[in-house]
């Protein structure tokens, strides 16, 4: 019981550092990979900074790599307690395998590593942008599944719109600064009203202040989106509002608002009414699910629990021999697939068994029970249709 509950508390969630991002976002979640882009150096020491705080308060373990500077000015700026890797091109960790291999083991002895990599923009200068983002793409879904949690420097515009693309293509979290604004332009894993939302930020006395921006962040991405579905540019939209395209752009970069008078002009122009044009969550398509990471032997962990949607998705695990039950007796189609081990299902009056990779879809008895049949450990998803 102790070994398991240790388990729990070293996968619990980690601060950002910055309670207003923590707001928004939940906290950081084992597996992270949060790309910072801007052009203001002072913000990335900052981040870094509170990131590293955290993970100290939570007794994880840190790597900085440090692509461009010496790994003893970076202890100063940061904690003594960091382990800094001198990833400069001359330094023990400046080639890509060997990071790469360093990086991947730190992470396999102490999950979840905390990560700070300071310079895509320095590597991509070295070893330019298709090696940059062919590394990128290589340690970041390791780092990933591995549980450990990373921030990576995007300094912009030294780091080009085209290895941005592809960066955050891979990643899970990409936080946009500029001008005072603090963007999030991806949040795997997180309500879709999150993706886009915008916050005030500022630096004071080398701390970085995030806060809520309700009005203007709400403003910015009903804008935004409704321009982007008509496929429109910001002169365009401009036109439409009878302003200027400088004040569209700052509108949707959270910097400014709309008279009343202008948004009424253009929701009529657009043919649509004020709240559809503030209606500022995108419809994504789809709803990304992550599985607990943390071992509970016979619980039931939701996936995907909407009611709204009809179906619902939900992983079990079980110990070796262990057996279980659904928390309810489901009316509608149920679908059962081993994930792992040799699982023996209760039907009606018949006992199935399953082995990995099998799956048994029940549409008119009731699923009652599951057993793990050996000692090692089983998993199983629980798939249900609600009835129409």
């Amino acid at each position: 019981m102790a070994n398991g509950s240790g388990v729990a508390k070293q996968r619990d969630r980690l601060s950002t550092g910055l309670a207003g991002l923590d707001d928004l976002l939940g906290a950081l979640i084992p597996g992270d990979n949060v790309v910072w882009a801007s052009d203001q150096p002072e913000l990335f020491l900052a981040a870094e900074s509170g990131f590293a705080r955290a993970a100290r308060e939570q007794q994880l373990r840190c790597i900085y790599v440090s692509v461009s500077r010496p790994p003893a000015e970076v202890a100063h700026e940061i904690a003594d307690d960091v382990t800094v890797l001198d990833a400069r091109a001359r330094g023990e960790h400046g080639d890509a395998a060997a990071l790469e291999q360093h990086l991947v083991a730190a992470a396999h002895d102490a999950p979840p590593l905390c990560v700070i990599v300071d310079g895509l923009d320095s590597l991509a200068q070295r070893w330019g942008d298709a090696k940059a983002a062919a590394f990128f793409s290589r340690v970041c879904p390791r780092l990933f599944d591995l549980d450990a949690i990373a921030y990576w420097r995007a300094p912009r515009p030294a780091v080009s719109r085209r290895l941005m693309d592809r960066i955050t293509s891979v990643t899970q979290c990409v936080v946009e600064f500029s001008k005072g604004s603090l963007r999030l332009v991806k949040a795997e894993g997180r309500p879709a009203a999150t993706r886009g939302r915008l916050l005030r930020a500022h630096m004071a006395s080398g701390e970085l202040i995030v806060e809520a921006d309700r009005v203007l962040g709400r403003l910015a991405r009903g804008v935004e989106r409704a321009r982007r579905e008509r496929q429109l540019s910001q002169t365009e939209l401009a036109r439409l509002a009878g302003v200027s395209a400088s004040a569209i752009s700052q509108a949707e970069s959270g910097r400014r608002g709309l008279s009343i008078d202008t948004l009424l002009l253009l929701a009529d122009n657009l043919g649509i009414t004020m709240d559809e044009l503030l209606a500022v969550t995108e419809p994504g398509g789809y709803v990304l699910a992550r599985r607990e990471r943390v071992e509970r032997h016979g619980a039931v962990s939701p996936l995907l629990d909407d009611p709204k949607t009809g179906l619902r998705a939900y992983l079990v695990r079980l110990a070796g021999g262990e057996s279980g039950r659904p928390p309810n007796t489901h009316k509608g189609a149920e679908l059962i697939l081993v994930a792992a081990g040799l699982v023996q299902l209760e039907l009606g009056s018949d006992t199935p068994v399953l082995r990995s990779g099998d799956a048994a879809l029940a549409t008119t008895v009731p699923l009652s029970s599951w057993r793990n049949l050996t000692a090692d450990p089983a998993a199983l998803f629980w798939i249900v249709r609600d009835p129409d």
